[in-house]
């Protein structure tokens, strides 16, 4: 009898117990944490956009060499809608991340630090087309050089002839490095 009631309480245990999942705010967004959770997202047309790869967990990656140009840093990321509908996001600094004290605000222009890449099955919005009108900033929040964590939020509007205006708003990205 004592087997059978352990064993009914660790199934009641296993049963009952949760998996903490990812928060996501009102938005659909992970929350902004500063903790180096490995979490980005954003609303995309107001569209909540966070990446996800083929066996459904989030693709992305982060760049960082302190030794290229004073400090840089990139993220690269894709959402797979399905096999033929997939967009790809990248963000990042090109110049004196090692010298910044956070937090440090970098805004977005074809001569700038700070560059956004969006790209869909429509339309590739780029770092490095000058045809693009840019607009947006980029704010580190967190730069913990010791336990390697990155952390800051985003918005950006890229246009460009014959492609939808992207707005990209309410980004943010906890990452380690």
């Amino acid at each position: 009898m004592r087997q059978l009631i352990t064993a009914l309480l660790i199934l009641t245990i296993f049963c009952f117990a949760k998996c903490e999942k990812e928060k996501l705010d009102f938005n659909g967004l992970p929350a902004a944490t500063k903790e180096g959770k490995n979490t980005l997202g954003f609303l995309l047309n107001g569209q909540p956009w966070t990446p996800k790869g083929y066996n459904g967990t989030a693709n992305f990656s982060i760049d960082f060499d302190p030794g290229l140009r004073n400090g840089i840093f990139s993220i690269s990321a894709y959402k797979i809608i399905t096999n033929n509908d997939r967009s790809y996001f990248g963000i990042g600094v090109n110049d004196s991340i090692n010298i910044i004290k956070p937090p440090k605000t970098y805004s977005i222009g074809n001569n700038s630090l700070y560059g956004i890449y969006f790209s869909d099955n429509n339309c590739t919005l780029d770092y490095f087309d000058n045809t693009i009108r840019r607009t947006g900033t980029l704010t580190i929040t967190k730069l913990d050089r010791v336990n390697r964590i990155i952390s800051g939020n985003f918005n950006a509007t890229l246009s460009k002839n014959g492609c939808t205006t992207i707005s990209i708003t309410e980004g943010r990205f906890d990452m380690k490095f």
